[in-house]
């Protein structure tokens, strides 16, 4: 990569990770979510904020994960254990990426720390528009999310809530 292009993908990549923290300013405040538990169905692609009889919804899309103990990235569409209801429109990522000739959005797998997760969460969540992104630990994975469409919805109207993850 040439040193314009590199300059050029730094200041793209800086301008997605301001924009999708101010998102995330955004949709805390506007829903008061400030921390609220929140549970996630893979299967039906939605996490829900939980409060006494409402919860705040939005559809997720699993961008990928690290692994600290490989030191690794991996995308959603390359993790066929992600159901595809959780992967919707992370194609849009990679065909960005191979419109643009970005290796890092169209290889399925490469050395990264936390650091450059968080680099494709909000990369990704400028592609595709997101209105949030959120971060979670899971044991050694750190797993990378994209919230759209929040919205309040009686908790009794989500089924999925009711049954453990």
């Amino acid at each position: 990569m040439e040193a314009r292009e590199e300059r050029d993908w730094e200041e793209w990549s800086r301008e997605a990770v301001k924009l999708m923290q101010a998102r995330n300013d955004s949709f805390v405040e506007t829903f008061a979510l400030a921390g609220r538990a929140y549970r996630w169905d893979l299967d039906v692609g939605q996490m829900a904020f939980v409060g006494a009889d409402q919860a705040v919804v939005a559809d997720l899309c699993v961008v990928g994960s690290v692994s600290t103990s490989e030191g690794t990235f991996l995308w959603s569409w390359a993790n066929e254990t992600i159901p595809a209801q959780a992967r919707q429109r992370i194609d849009d990522v990679r065909a960005f990426g191979e419109t643009h000739d970005l290796g890092l959005l169209t290889t399925a797998e490469w050395p990264a720390t936390r650091a450059e997760g968080l680099e494709m969460l909000a990369v990704s969540g400028r592609i595709l528009d997101a209105d949030g992104v959120l971060v979670v630990p899971d044991g050694d994975r750190t797993i990378f999310l994209l919230l759209h469409r929040f919205r309040a919805q009686p908790a009794s109207e989500l089924p999925w809530l009711m049954h453990d993850n």
